[in-house]
């Protein structure tokens, strides 16, 4: 056979179909100082989580200030006349330790994200999700044991 000159035409391939609406849209990797700014609140993050962790364990150890026995107690551990006693309620306590660890606890998770953040430059809605939490459960935490 003999080529007559016309080339045949080759089949062409439908278009890939677009992606279902619901499907998330790849996160742009933020730029310099937005990282930069990341560095910077993994530090205050992790400052935030040692300073919520040492209250809790403090708020933890502390009798409150309506209960004699315990109070009595601790005078004879520590041999100190005055002690330190927490002015509120037990539920007030147990309310404010409850809020108070896991504050403690994303303020933690979100340092690492943060710094996870300045290194990729990714997860930057993550980092406010959590940073957030963190910062109202603290909020809450102080709020409530303070009233």
């Amino acid at each position: 056979m003999e080529a007559s000159g016309t080339p045949t035409p080759e089949p062409t391939q439908p278009p890939p179909p677009p992606p279902p609406p619901d499907a998330p849209a790849e996160e742009e990797k933020a730029t310099g100082g937005w990282r930069l700014l990341g560095v910077v609140l993994a530090l205050a993050l992790a400052f935030a989580c040692a300073v919520m962790v040492i209250a809790m364990l403090d708020i933890g150890d502390t009798p409150r200030c309506d209960d004699p026995a315990a109070l009595e107690e601790e005078r004879q551990e520590s041999g100190d006349l005055v002690i330190e006693c927490f002015e509120g309620s037990e539920a007030q306590k147990v309310i404010s330790l409850v809020l108070g660890w896991p504050s403690g606890i994303l303020a933690g998770i979100a340092a690492l994200v943060a710094l996870l953040f300045a290194a990729t430059g990714r997860h930057g809605q993550l980092l406010l999700r959590l940073t957030g939490t963190a910062i109202v459960l603290g909020g809450l935490s102080i709020l409530i044991g303070s009233i």
